[in-house]
């Protein structure tokens, strides 16, 4: 009988877990945008919080002072740097812009030439209007690209402000949520939540490295290789390298396209050069900066991007290494080492 009770339950625990964990999918599903906010701002607050501390740590300062610095600093150096590279990458973003299409109906003219281009060609719309919805209402298309616009500024502000207000009084934050919990386990969460700070500390300084050096080979590659517009094809490989996976693919198709438009085998140069990048990257600085900071399984990254992308579109995909970062700790921690651990450890000492 008292079997029977205990298979009961344990079958009542594991469907109420089930369901919680489907409420839970659902509920991040339904409020994507939200979760997906919040968890900007917790980034950007680690960032913010941690080069604070790190500058308090070095001057001596009050926290709160050294904030104030920080962010000073960070805008002197994103407005500096903005006034010396400006021109620059606004000359070449503008004249990418104009060169791009030539490239295209350049690339297009050769891929004529030859049987199996035709058969590609026949493949794609002959206007590139085509590849859009429909829209017969000129002002809806201005709407719909204002209110974009304004939605995607809109979410940088909430992220900005979250994570200042987090940066700000982190002890705090953390304390509020501790309490929540029931007080035997509060201390195990702390460590936990400090953990997770961590590794999202780590997380950047990795992610920073990586995009960096992505940034600084692909720009000095194609200017080797006489693309024109190294710089912007340089800030656009480091940025979408922020992107595990896909990054890549994404930031080498303008820099094939001109490319091809110069010369075809220049194309399959650029490739290389940039599969080449990725591969130096992939094995082996992004191991050695994995031993000394966070790793993430590489297939396991790319699952959680995939599943992301098919719950919330391109955020998902865009946050999964980070976010998987922090289950991976979340779960080891809690499931792991205080659940499952613990309890091969009672079995070990009852069978002795």
């Amino acid at each position: 009988m008292e079997q029977h009770i205990s298979f009961i339950r344990k079958a009542a625990i594991a469907a109420f877990v089930g369901l919680s964990i489907a409420c839970l999918f659902l509920l991040v599903a339904y409020a994507a945008n939200f979760f997906f906010l919040v968890f900007g701002g917790i980034l950007f607050g680690v960032l913010i919080s941690g080069l604070t501390s790190l500058f308090s740590r070095l001057t001596g300062l009050r926290y709160s002072l050294s904030m104030v610095v920080v962010c000073l600093l960070i805008l002197l150096l994103i407005g500096g740097t903005g006034w010396l590279l400006a021109p620059k990458i606004s000359r070449q973003v503008d004249q990418l812009s104009e060169t791009l299409p030539q490239a295209i109906r350049q690339t297009e003219a050769k891929l004529a030439r030859s049987g199996w281009g035709q058969r590609l060609l026949q493949g794609l719309p002959s206007q590139p209007s085509q590849l859009m919805p429909e829209q017969k209402d000129v002002l809806s298309r201005v709407t719909g690209i204002f209110s974009a616009t304004l939605g995607t500024l809109v979410n940088f502000l909430i992220v900005l402000i979250t994570g200042l207000y987090l940066a700000s009084s982190p002890t705090n934050y953390k304390e509020g949520l501790v309490e929540l919990i029931n007080p035997p386990y509060r201390e195990r969460v702390s460590q936990v939540l400090d953990k997770c700070y961590h590794t999202l500390a780590n997380w950047f300084i990795s992610r920073s490295i990586t995009m960096t050096v992505v940034g600084v080979a692909s720009g000095v590659g194609v200017a080797l290789l006489g693309i024109p517009f190294p710089v912007v094809l340089g800030i656009i490989a480091g940025a979408t390298n922020f992107i595990p996976n896909f990054g890549p693919y994404i930031a080498v198709a303008p820099a094939m396209l001109l490319a091809f438009a110069q010369e075809p085998k220049l194309a399959l140069y650029v490739f290389l050069l940039y599969m080449g990048i990725q591969s130096l990257e992939g094995y082996i600085l992004t191991p050695l900066l994995d031993k000394k900071f966070v790793s993430v399984p590489p297939a396991l990254l790319l699952f959680g991007q995939v599943l992301l992308g098919l719950m919330v579109g391109v955020v998902g995909v865009l946050f999964a290494s980070p976010l998987i970062a922090v289950l991976r700790v979340i779960v080891g921690e809690l499931y792991v080492k205080d659940v499952l651990e613990k309890r091969r450890t009672a079995a070990s000492a009852t069978g002795r």
